[in-house]
């Protein structure tokens, strides 16, 4: 069976006693972030009509207007959009970020000043890639290896949906997937595998067509 990333309330205080600090009040993929529903991973940033956003996850917000806090506490924005959690390709959300935070924002991967170089198409990948995986999941949440370094092996990939087998938790979701050859981003952390089957979720190049589709046209940023 799957089962959403987003924290139930009881792990979502388990996690915050936990959480380590991140650094100076930055803010990078691979970031922890807070939301009434709990806590997930913020993926890429994204520019579009004159503002700046992160990604994360459909089923880690409640709704648009949201408010989202850093590790800290500190507030980040608000959501700005949100697609839907019912299917795995639409699990997708973009957090606009406040102007008094725009000078914290990294486009970086949290741990890898490279990634992402841009976004890939599946033209540009293969059954048994290696992936990078950045995120806050219980347990890897506790070591700054643990939250930077993990691995995975690409299964399946097309426009919309990427499959992949690696160690990804609860609290893991919203997080960005590189892929490691092109160091391009590849998706965003959805669903939890339990049992036979995969993880997966929405690929970038996805999330930007469906994005754009709805009147929400955004493109992601680069490290710089």
């Amino acid at each position: 069976m799957r089962r959403r990333y987003a924290f139930l309330a009881s792990l979502a205080v388990a996690l915050a006693a936990a959480a380590p600090a991140q650094a100076a009040g930055l803010l990078h993929p691979g970031d922890l972030h807070e939301t009434p529903v709990g806590f997930c991973t913020l993926n890429f940033v994204y520019d579009g009509g004159g503002s700046t956003y992160f990604g994360t996850a459909a089923h880690c917000v409640e709704r648009n207007g949201d408010v989202i806090l850093d590790a800290d506490g500190d507030r980040i924005g608000q959501v700005a959009f949100l697609a839907s959690e019912d299917d795995t390709e639409t699990d997708f959300a973009f957090i606009r970020v406040d102007s008094g935070r725009l000078a914290d924002v990294r486009s970086s991967v949290r741990g890898h000043p490279s990634y992402p170089t841009g976004v890939t198409t599946a033209s540009q990948t293969a059954r048994g890639d290696q992936l990078q995986i950045s995120g806050h999941g219980i347990g890897f949440d506790l070591t700054r290896p643990t939250r930077e370094q993990r691995r995975a092996f690409l299964t399946f990939d097309n426009s919309e949906l990427w499959t992949a087998v690696g160690p990804l938790i609860n609290g893991d979701s919203g997080g960005p997937i590189v892929h490691i050859r092109t160091g391009k981003a590849l998706g965003m952390e959805s669903r939890l595998c339990i049992g036979v089957c995969t993880d997966e979720g929405p690929t970038v190049e996805g999330i930007l067509a469906k994005a754009a589709a709805a009147g929400f046209p955004v493109s992601l940023r680069p490290a710089s």
